[in-house]
């Protein structure tokens, strides 16, 4: 997968970057990390089917327009537009042959370009304009006086065609994967053959149908998409169900551990053991426990952990095993397609624990059916340990991306660090090098 975008606030310039089973941000602050997570969260839920794609959902909230569009300074001013783009595999595709030609398309599979185009829409950074490609062939779409208007361009045929229908007025109140997909299905139906058809109109139309095939296979694969702000849930005394609800701090995933071990003794037990492992691997615990405080599913329970003999309530055994359990359960627990955008899991964690993280994150992308990670991460310890994973076989250097962010005045430029089999960096760049050793620098007193 491919994300891109071009005046997407501190972006402002064209930038892309590959998404890998483990990819990991690194830089200074303020230089686009969590600007870079929210769109890429953004597309992962536009083209998940949300009904309500928004830039202002927990943990990322990046505010109007104003706030969005890329400011150029001086008389430049705020740009006008901006765009996001993502880029995919799709398989399962199915031949499609237009009536009027030979076959159109015998792919089975195909890389998908799908890009939004964001304008100001009374405040909020809304869609305006959908371009969606497969190799060779693309379809744009937009409104123009109260029209739903399509170019659809095929390079090997030199095709150039303007499909024009009627707009349905949800086309100017929704913005989300189902209307994209309605208007894809609207534009398609040019290809019903009809005497005053046109030979051009007819491929056009064809070409619309198998486009909305790919994009549909785009959309049939999005995983569930999980966000964690970098603090996430306190640790209590004793947790009460009712009062746990989804959220990026991760409270859900401690009410979904409270409700199975009341309610699910064999998922417990997998899970238990799971946690415990993890645990153990980071040095934060031995033995995890729920201690039911009544007898009702709606009743408090309380978290106990056991650490070199000694059991103690989580509130009394420091932060970071609070910080850290929400994503150590969610591993044990979610769908294992899932992808996690994760902002800094090194808070609270002791440097030996930050390095056992970024084995734990090696290890679960090394699984055949495994989580994406992407990790804004400050901690040299957790990128040394996937580096270590690489050189180990544990994982192929192809299976890491290391995005490193630097601020250029207004802009921010993303690099994308190559690895080789040995974890060895190949094309960092200069500022890469010396952003690591001024910290080496600091933290030796120089």
């Amino acid at each position: 997968m491919d994300i891109s975008f071009d005046r997407f606030r501190c972006f402002g310039e064209p930038q892309t970057a590959r998404i890998a089973p483990v990819t990991l941000l690194v830089g200074e602050n303020s230089a686009g990390k969590s600007t870079f997570l929210a769109g890429l969260r953004y597309m992962l839920d536009f083209t998940g089917r949300s009904t309500d794609p928004t830039f202002n959902k927990d943990p990322f909230y990046l505010g109007g327009y104003k706030s969005i569009a890329h400011y150029r300074g001086g008389s430049y001013g705020r740009a006008d537009d901006f765009w996001i783009g993502i880029s995919e595999i799709v398989t399962g595709l199915r031949p499609l042959r237009s009536r009027v030609t030979t076959s159109l398309s015998s792919r089975r599979s195909s890389q998908v370009n799908f890009a939004l185009r964001f304008s100001d829409v009374d405040g909020d950074a809304k869609p305006i304009e959908y371009i969606i490609s497969i190799p060779d062939r693309s379809v744009r779409i937009f409104l123009e006086d109260e029209k739903l208007i399509a170019l659809v361009t095929d390079e090997r045929r030199n095709l150039e065609y303007k499909i024009t229908r009627p707009a349905p007025s949800i086309f100017t109140s929704r913005f989300d994967f189902l209307t994209v997909e309605f208007m894809l299905r609207e534009l398609s139906l040019v290809r019903t053959a009809s005497p005053e058809k046109s030979k051009r109109e007819l491929v056009a139309g064809a070409i619309v149908e198998e486009i909305w095939s790919a994009f549909r296979r785009l959309g049939a694969k999005r995983p569930q998409v999980y966000a964690f702000a970098p603090v996430r849930t306190r640790p209590l005394r004793s947790y009460d169900p009712t009062q746990l609800s989804q959220s990026s701090e991760g409270d859900e995933f401690i009410a979904k551990l409270g409700r199975m071990a009341r309610v699910d003794a064999h998922s417990w037990t997998r899970v238990k053991s799971e946690l415990e492992e993890y645990g153990a691997s980071t040095g934060l615990f031995d033995e995890i426990k729920i201690q039911k405080l009544g007898r009702g599913d709606s009743d408090p329970f309380q978290i106990l952990v056991k650490t070199s003999g000694r059991e103690a309530n989580i509130i009394d055994v420091g932060y970071g095993v609070s910080q850290i359990l929400p994503f150590f359960i969610m591993l044990s627990e979610s769908n294992q397609q899932s992808i996690l955008l994760m902002q800094q899991p090194e808070v609270h964690l002791h440097p030996s624990a930050q390095a056992a993280v970024g084995t734990v994150i090696a290890e679960a992308a090394s699984r055949s059916e495994n989580p994406t990670f992407v990790v804004e991460t400050h901690s040299d310890f957790i990128v040394d340990r996937i580096r270590m994973a690489v050189r180990d076989k544990v994982l192929r250097p192809s299976d890491v991306a290391i995005l490193f962010f630097e601020k250029k005045k207004f802009n921010s430029h993303i690099y994308d660090i190559e690895i080789n089999e040995e974890g060895e960096m190949l094309n960092a760049p200069d500022s890469y090098r010396r952003f690591f050793l001024k910290e080496n620098m600091a933290i030796m007193g120089f």
